[in-house]
């Protein structure tokens, strides 16, 4: 199988509509009618962020791997027109690519994504070939038409954990015992690759039932096009809700006066019912209002954060005592950011002539308030509800308690596709005439596409020709950021490492209590070389980024360099039950405590007295531990047992 390297541009934003990278072929700039083939030498196609490997032998004048061609001849049979596609255009443009696959394609990806598909089509080449039968292939089906005859194409991946799944799709399949259901493929269909998960990797085979002594005979060629497109069944999205389009004075709102009954924004319609006599309102208004300090219903119409989300200056705020409700066409809703309304923030904090102090004087009632958010189908039916806690007094640990004072990203795709999101809240605080707490909240950026974290600096490979010691440290802190969120909200993990014999890995926090940095923290095995493919991610508001780098280990860490001088350094006790003392050398310059995982429990860079006492082990379990101390621009390492 011929390999190629199939790089994905480093600042891909995964799992993001917004962000989310298609090759639809026709930045490429070609004339009319005409092709790419590779005859210039660059080896690769650049489309939508992606590039497509080429390899053309200028001996032969062939090619093999992707080309891109406007070709429009679906009539012609033969190798000499093996740059049209069978449909004489692309999906939905000129430009399209063809794949020559005739010993497969190995694509790898520098980091890890999920592909959602591409759309396929049979090459005029291939087609007419399969139709009509050519000097090298058969006609499919044979003159009778009874022949099971197929043309296959197989896309196989690897995942991060290395788990290898495919999928197949017949560009030609006359296996029916039926013939009324045989077919070649003429027209764009789509092909779904989103079973195949998070990918390192794709592989591109095509098999045939025509086949002889030097391999399959029909012409191994295919057309590709919108590769990490949308699927024809993907709802079209509305617009984003951000309230701006309201124009709204600064420190002012709308709630329902002029009697209209609703506002919009963004194709949506958010539902408001206003009583002239009584000068109320329900449903939903607008506010552009930043009053975050004055308690009580005359405060009504702002949120506790002070401005909009992602600092807009407009946001809505929903009064749902009896419900509210927001209509739009049929769409997937991606989410919207919440929070609390001031009025209703302070009445929780602080207690009002109506509403109790959540937590109640001592801070141990179970308070809550919540919001559900119910979605709706065209058809009037529930496809799911969504419960989120504006406070919540529950944990049996205080400290876990909470208001929310901010804005916090609510993901309400899982509710499918709706018409309709019905709002609904309850609380713990109610009374004879039903729920104390103010009915109120607030929402902005409905229908925004929030963004995956970014890979903003990658690790490049770590090669260096020896390790002091066994453990290895890269700051996180930098790899990723989040473009439309704060960093700080981000979840790094560790994902997967492919060769754990040699590497153990674990985040740990690092740095002083002030600063804390997020650490990768790598345990080489002594004695061992070899190299190792190291996944790790960035999670925000449910959506994932991978990065992956390599480590080489070319001269094994070895038990020479823990230190076996008792002259030199002196532990004791050890093992130790609690405390123990070192006694240094007049050259140390630093000292640190590491758990098995790697972890920093201890450390003393400003050395001002040869002989320490350490507690750091006094609260820690039993186990090895391990004491390193840079002697000039040595280390050296002592195990100490904990019992």
């Amino acid at each position: 199988m011929k390999k190629f390297y199939f790089f994905v541009g480093l600042w891909v934003a995964l799992f993001s509509v917004n962000a989310q990278q298609v090759a639809t072929f026709d930045d490429v700039v070609l004339e009319s009618d005409s092709y790419w083939n590779g005859a210039d030498g660059s080896g690769e196609i650049n489309s939508g962020g992606f590039m497509f490997p080429n390899d053309y032998d200028a001996d032969w004048g062939s090619w093999s791997g992707f080309s891109v061609s406007n070709m429009k001849d679906s009539v012609t049979a033969g190798w000499g027109n093996q740059y049209s596609a069978i449909t004489a255009s692309g999906h939905q443009s000129e430009n399209y690519a063809v794949v020559y696959a005739s010993g497969g394609l190995e694509i790898i990806f520098e980091n890890p994504l999920q592909l959602t598909g591409f759309y396929v089509t049979n090459s005029t080449y291939a087609y007419l070939s399969m139709k009509e039968g050519d000097a090298y292939s058969k006609k499919f089906g044979g003159e009778d038409g009874k022949d099971p005859d197929y043309f296959k194409l197989t896309v196989s991946a690897t995942d991060i954990f290395g788990n290898e799944t495919a999928v197949d799709f017949y560009l030609a399949d006359f296996t029916s015992d039926d013939s009324a259901n045989d077919y070649i493929l003429k027209t764009w269909e789509w092909l779904d690759l989103s079973s195949l998960g998070v990918v390192t990797s794709l592989s591109i085979g095509l098999e045939s039932s025509d086949v002889s002594d030097w391999g399959m005979n029909t012409p191994a060629y295919f057309c590709i096009d919108d590769f990490n497109g949308s699927s024809p069944d993907t709802p079209e999205m509305l617009a984003e809700a951000d309230f701006e389009n309201l124009e709204l004075e600064a420190e002012s709102f709308y709630n329902g006066a002029d009697a209209t009954g609703y506002f919009t924004s963004g194709g949506f319609t958010f539902l408001n019912d206003y009583n002239a006599e009584w000068g109320s309102w329900s449903g939903f208004a607008a506010s552009t209002v930043t009053d975050n300090q004055t308690e009580g219903w005359s405060n009504q119409y702002s949120a506790i954060p002070g401005s909009g989300a992602l600092e807009t200056s407009t946001y809505a705020v929903s009064y749902a005592s009896m419900g509210s409700e927001i209509h739009f066409e049929k769409t997937v809703v991606s989410g919207f950011y919440i929070t609390n309304s001031t009025y209703a923030y302070l009445s929780m904090r602080n207690g009002d002539a109506y509403s109790k102090k959540f937590g109640g004087e001592n801070g141990s009632d179970s308070d809550w308030f919540k919001v559900d958010i119910f979605g709706i189908s065209e058809a009037g039916d529930t496809t799911g509800t969504i419960e989120y806690y504006l406070a919540d007094f529950r944990s049996e640990n205080s400290s876990e308690d909470y208001i929310v004072n901010d804005w916090k990203w609510l993901d309400l795709s899982s509710l499918g596709e709706i018409t309709t999101l019905k709002f609904n809240l309850s609380s713990s605080d109610v009374g004879d005439w039903g729920m104390n707490t103010p009915a109120y909240f607030c929402i902005d950026q409905l229908n925004h596409q929030d963004l995956a974290p970014e890979i903003a600096y990658p690790l490049a490979t770590i090669a260096d020709a020896t390790y002091p010691d066994n453990v290895y440290y890269i700051s996180l802190d930098s790899v990723f950021t989040d473009p439309d969120n704060d960093d700080s909200e981000m979840t790094i993990q560790l994902e997967t490492i492919d060769n754990q014999d040699l590497l153990i890995g674990a985040i740990v926090q690092g740095g002083t209590p002030d600063a804390l940095k997020t650490l990768l923290s790598l345990n080489i095995t002594e004695n061992m070389t070899g190299s190792a493919n190291i996944t790790i991610s960035a999670t925000s508001n449910g959506k994932k980024v991978y990065h992956t780098f390599e480590m080489l280990v070319s001269v094994p860490v070895s038990s020479d360099f823990i230190s076996e001088n008792e002259e030199e350094i002196k532990v004791y006790p050890n093992p130790v039950e609690s405390d123990f003392s070192i006694e240094l050398p007049a050259n140390a310059e630093q000292v640190f405590l590491f758990d098995i995982s790697g972890k920093i429990i201890y450390r003393n860079t400003t050395i001002l007295n040869q002989n320490l006492k350490i507690s750091a082990l006094q609260n820690s379990p039993a186990g090895i531990y391990f004491l390193k101390v840079k002697l000039n621009s040595e280390y050296k390492t002592e195990k100490v047992v904990k019992l």
